[in-house]
């Protein structure tokens, strides 16, 4: 198991009423910056919202998750039918790797149809508020057993979110695509090419996923 963030501790514990999420920074989606690794801990939040059926469900929710996705009805909806689920389900399969993670949370989110129209340069977004506080759920979930392998994934979220649902920013780099799909094949290559690296060193290949991890993702 991964185990940087093992003895990380979440400290600040909040109702879903009080959550105040600021917007994302930008080197949250910079593609010069950022690099497959656990969030910094102090970027996460531990929200305990009362379900309907007057059971309480924990969520780790990143500082920065935009407002409008956390004040979407289907953000409740979401973390509320994924915990009243959870009895049904196993260990996912996408649990046990790096890029099998990754990998996961940005098919789930593309799946999701959140997106910009190529067409249009309008944001479509259909059921991203939903799937991402299912994720969020799953995540931490995850935590419970691999907090590293968790916090990696709330990284990548973060790190996607802007590209699903912001315009393109009047600064970035012209020869630079602003589009999900290369940005995030692009860290997961460069990951991969890290865990070769330690590999060729004689590690193994949990030892070379843990050391591949670079830093925070923020």
């Amino acid at each position: 198991m991964l185990n940087y963030a093992d003895t990380a501790s979440i400290s600040t514990t909040v109702s879903v009423e009080s959550v105040s999420c600021r917007q994302p920074q930008t080197s949250t989606a910079s593609p010069f910056s950022y690099v497959i690794g656990p969030i910094d801990p102090t970027q996460i939040i531990t929200l305990h919202a009362q379900l309907s059926t007057g059971d309480e469900c924990s969520l780790l929710l990143p500082v920065h998750l935009p407002r409008h996705i956390l004040d979407d009805p289907a953000f409740r909806d979401g973390y509320e039918y994924n915990y009243l689920s959870e009895e049904e389900a196993g260990e996912e399969e996408w649990t046990t790797t790096v890029p099998r993670l990754v990998n996961h949370i940005y098919a789930s989110l593309t799946d999701a149809r959140s997106y910009h129209d190529l067409e249009t340069g309008e944001v479509v977004e259909d059921f991203l508020p939903w799937e991402v506080s299912w994720l969020l759920r799953d995540l931490t979930r995850l935590a419970e057993t691999d907090r590293t392998l968790a916090y990696v994934g709330i990284g990548h979220l973060c790190f996607l979110l802007p590209l699903l649902t912001q315009h393109r920013p009047v600064d970035w780099p012209r020869s630079e695509p602003y589009h999900p799909v290369y940005q995030h094949d692009r860290a997961v290559k460069a990951y991969r090419a890290r865990v070769r690296f330690y590999r060729k060193l004689g590690k193994s290949y949990h030892e070379a996923q843990r050391l591949a991890l670079v830093g925070n993702a923020q």
